[in-house]
């Protein structure tokens, strides 16, 4: 694999990691928790560990959490925003966290934790934007910002928290408020020396060229770009201008290269793509020729970086590979991003990509190679969300329908009209022969005949009008359908699985290892169990187990509990006690005896 391609995550945990360490570290120094309950490195690593179970167990997150709760190290309060977080992130059940939100800031019951209230705005604030209330967005972040604003500790909370803001105005359509308010987080970050400011700072800087694009304001939105090329090149240049960088960018002497490249990729790309859309929107402010010289420039310079040769990279510069009429480079792009959707299966930017190799056979004139990559496209749009794309593939696919029977109709015209010379000269020569009205009879009759399949071509572009009419609607018909017969298939390869195979017998199985047998995702595994049982895998997994358990024990009842506890797949005889006499009530060795008194009786 190219060492690019894992760059970006890297980036982004190393920057998510800095950015928490950092506050973390601020705020226990400075005991701004509350000194009823005075915070400790310990105590963190506590919630640490509540927060790595969070999406493979979450109620090991609740339990640890209310541990913590019981022990008195942190206020009840601030144990309820933990378990939102694990409620919202973990069980993605966004309106329980939300009420959880909503009751402590209703209660406002924050004692002297300075920073209980912000946090729970911060949460709201996120847990909303996800779900496009937009508005409700605007109202917990602007709560937020009021308690962060003046408290130094608290910038990079408030540059958060106005962030979003921006995000909630943009998704309104307030594109200007928008911009305002992204460049007034912009000026909270700008003086932060940390590298997860010069992080925080691009981020700000990337979403004002998103707005400049949104608003058809390119020169703009080439203006911001190059700030951000001259940003990561002084960092190029200078690495010790940034405090506090990951351990692994200090200690590798190519890590800085690689982060300028990495955004350099992406700034070329930009600026290219802007360049084409001045050029298709026809809003030039030179002239064609110095646009389009432009455009090629940038793409030259993209071309030149590391990361060029990703699909990811690959995957955003097509459209101005394919404008260009590069053909070669478009073919290798169009291979690289096909693996990569193969191997990841990513629908949304697969959608894009299918549309624009059917853009490409269409204007080769292949209409029916067009119409396949449309039709996959189709398959894949078919969810309630994406009616329109469905309705706009439909259409394109008529189109293509149209284009390819008008060819039909040219050509045949085109034999019509050759047919019409060839009666007009053999008319001619006919009318000096003997026999020529039986001729040109005959000819005639061919005509008619040429006529006739023209009109049932015709006749046949309606048809065909209707069909793909027909099929939109019963693809939205039969989604829901599909959806519920793939749960149910998977569950029973599950089923197969755990009967034939006794997997349960591995005391190490998990949803991993599962999918891996199945040949399948762990979400899909996970969703199909929680769907057709009610149950999340932990519990389904231990209660099969104990059942297994429950009838080897009614058919040897002479076996030790504990040699029957491993033929189940337990290697530890405490979970064992613990999970058995939650799902009977009674412990293992007060079971045996019951079943014994009344195998007596």
């Amino acid at each position: 694999m190219n060492k690019f391609a894992t760059f970006p995550a890297l980036l982004l945990l190393a920057m998510l990691t800095l950015f928490c360490q950092c506050s973390r570290e601020n705020r226990i120094e400075n005991d701004g928790y509350g000194n009823d309950y005075p915070q400790t490195k310990e105590t963190f690593a506590v919630i640490d560990s509540s927060m790595s179970f969070m999406n493979s167990d979450p109620a090991k997150s609740h339990r640890i959490i209310d541990s913590v709760r019981n022990a008195k190290l942190m206020s009840p309060q601030r144990c309820d925003l933990f378990h939102a977080t694990v409620i919202f992130n973990g069980e993605n059940n966004p309106d329980s966290a939300l009420a959880i939100c909503n009751r402590l800031l209703e209660e406002e019951n924050f004692g002297d934790d300075s920073f209980l209230e912000e946090e729970i705005c911060v949460l709201a604030s996120n847990i909303t934007l996800g779900a496009n209330r937009y508005l409700e967005t605007l109202k917990y972040a602007e709560r937020g910002i009021k308690i962060c604003h003046g408290h130094e500790l608290m910038q990079s909370d408030e540059a958060a928290l106005i962030t979003r803001v921006g995000q909630a105005e943009q998704a309104l359509g307030r594109i200007e408020q928008a911009r305002k308010t992204y460049e007034k987080a912009q000026q909270l970050v700008k003086d932060d020396k940390t590298f997860g400011g010069l992080i925080g700072r691009i981020s700000l800087m990337k979403r004002q060229i998103e707005l400049y694009f949104e608003a058809h304001d390119y020169d703009n939105a080439i203006a911001v770009c190059h700030e951000v090329l001259d940003l990561v090149a002084r960092f190029d240049r200078e690495p010790s201008i940034v405090e506090q960088r990951p351990e692994t960018m200090v200690e590798s002497g190519s890590a800085t290269r690689d982060f300028a490249d990495f955004y350099e990729s992406q700034m070329f790309t930009k600026i290219a793509r802007a360049y084409r859309m001045k050029i298709e929107e026809k809003i030039s402010t030179g002239n064609d020729k110095a646009d389009r010289d432009s455009l090629n420039k940038y793409l030259d310079k993209w071309d030149k970086t590391a990361t060029a040769n990703s699909p990811e990279n690959l995957a955003n510069v097509m459209q101005e590979l394919y404008f260009t009429g590069r053909k070669m480079r478009f073919n290798e792009a169009k291979n690289a991003v096909a693996e990569l959707y193969k191997s990841d299966s990513l629908v949304t930017g697969y959608m894009e990509y299918l549309n624009l190799l059917a853009e490409d056979a269409a204007s080769n004139q292949d209409y029916k190679q067009s119409n396949s990559y449309l039709k996959r496209a189709l398959a894949l749009s078919d969810s309630i969300r994406q009616r329109e794309t469905l309705r706009t593939l439909s259409e394109q696919m008529a189109i293509n329908k149209v284009q390819e029977y008008q060819l039909a109709h040219q050509d045949a015209e085109n034999l019509v009209a050759r047919h019409r010379l060839a009666n007009w000269l053999l008319g001619i020569i006919l009318l000096l022969m003997i026999g020529a009205g039986t001729v040109i009879f005959t000819l005639k009759r061919r005509n008619r005949e040429k006529e006739l399949e023209i009109e049932e071509t015709k006749q046949d572009l309606v048809e065909s009008q209707e069909e793909i009419k027909e099929l939109a609607q019963q693809l939205e018909k039969t989604r829901t359908e599909r959806t519920h017969a793939t749960v149910e298939g998977i569950y029973e390869q599950i089923v197969r699985l755990m009967e034939e195979q006794q997997i349960y017998l591995n005391p190490d199985l998990d949803v991993k290892l599962m999918a891996e047998e199945l040949n399948s995702s762990r979400t899909h595994i996970s969703n199909s169990i929680n769907r057709m049982t009610g149950k999340p895998f932990r519990q389904w997994l231990s209660e099969y187990r104990l059942a297994v358990f429950v009838k080897l024990l009614e058919e040897n009842p002479e076996v030790p509990i504990h040699k029957l506890m491993e033929q189940c797949g337990y290697k530890e005889q405490s979970t064992f006690r613990r999970q058995f006499k939650a799902t009977y009530g009674l412990t293992p060795g007060d079971f045996k005896r019951e079943l014994d008194k009344r195998n007596q009786k």
